[in-house]
């Protein structure tokens, strides 16, 4: 299963305890534009002649990580939330394979093609979710890793001048780091956002390491996720666990400004460029 390793930790990454907001979400578009989206690119496949079923991916539940305790009580479970994915597969607020979520029904369509039909599908998908994207949103995307691109693209500016540009989160970092440096973990950078992304940025990285001794790797960006059973994978789990409590408690007080300025972001982001990848 590959993972786009940039946008998905980012969306990923822990949130924090309450505290005064420095940035607000930007105002929401209204109206999801994902149904209107999914028409267009069906009636553009059928037009093509492929088969394709508007379908747009239900919310999902998504932990509490909201305040300190809850961001604690997630921790105590999931970890960074790399690990828990194999420890506990039909959990959705873990990602793992076997939850109950909805299954985009145009897989099924795709499995019955041959490579070369597949190859021609995909080619039209992609032009038709350029001229969706056009017509709803006025956003000229190529392919989709393009429209994950101007996503990570666009995150990674906000992130460069609202959090590692904020003065008060520099200073929190600084003694973040500390702590964590003399508890022996390693830290390449006290930018506050690459120090948020410390700690799951390392086991995914071991996962990534995992992934790609199973499986070809894929072109630069992505990594296939290993395949570990419960019991193969719980002692990676509660390492993990370990070093995810122990960062929080080294940032507490960091994380009380970071996590409402990181969510501002991810808000603002998301309401621009995640009907392009159906988020």
């Amino acid at each position: 299963m590959p993972r786009h390793a940039t946008w998905l930790l980012s969306l990923a990454l822990v949130a924090g305890c309450a505290a005064e907001p420095a940035a607000a979400p930007a105002p929401s578009r209204g109206a999801d534009p994902r149904p209107r989206m999914e028409q267009i690119k069906a009636d553009c496949m059928k037009q093509k002649g492929f088969a394709y079923i508007a379908f747009v991916q239900p919310s999902q539940p998504k932990p509490d990580r909201a305040t300190y305790e809850g961001m604690k009580a997630y921790r105590q479970k999931y970890g960074f939330g790399v690990f828990a994915m194999h420890v506990y597969p039909k959990d959705p607020l873990a990602g793992g394979a076997e939850a109950d979520i909805p299954v985009n029904p145009n897989d099924k369509i795709m499995m019955k093609l041959n490579s070369t039909q597949l190859a021609s599908y995909k080619k039209t998908r992609e032009t038709c979710l350029r001229k969706a994207a056009k017509e709803v949103l006025n956003k000229d995307v190529t392919t989709m890793d393009n429209a994950v691109d101007q996503l990570n693209a666009a995150s990674a500016r906000l992130e460069a001048r609202e959090i590692d540009g904020d003065p008060e989160l520099v200073t929190l970092a600084a003694g973040f780091a500390d702590c964590l440096t003399a508890k022996g973990y390693k830290v390449s950078s006290t930018k506050p956002e690459a120090l948020a992304k410390r700690g799951p940025d390392a086991f995914w990285a071991e996962s990534n390491r995992m992934g790609d001794k199973q499986f070809p790797k894929g072109k630069e960006g992505y990594h296939y996720v290993p395949t570990l059973t419960p019991a193969e994978a719980r002692p990676y789990l509660e390492r993990e666990v370990k070093a995810a409590l122990e960062d929080l408690k080294c940032g507490k007080e960091f994380y009380a400004r970071y996590a409402p300025r990181k969510a501002a972001v991810d808000a603002r982001v998301m309401d621009e460029y995640g009907p392009l990848i159906g988020m």
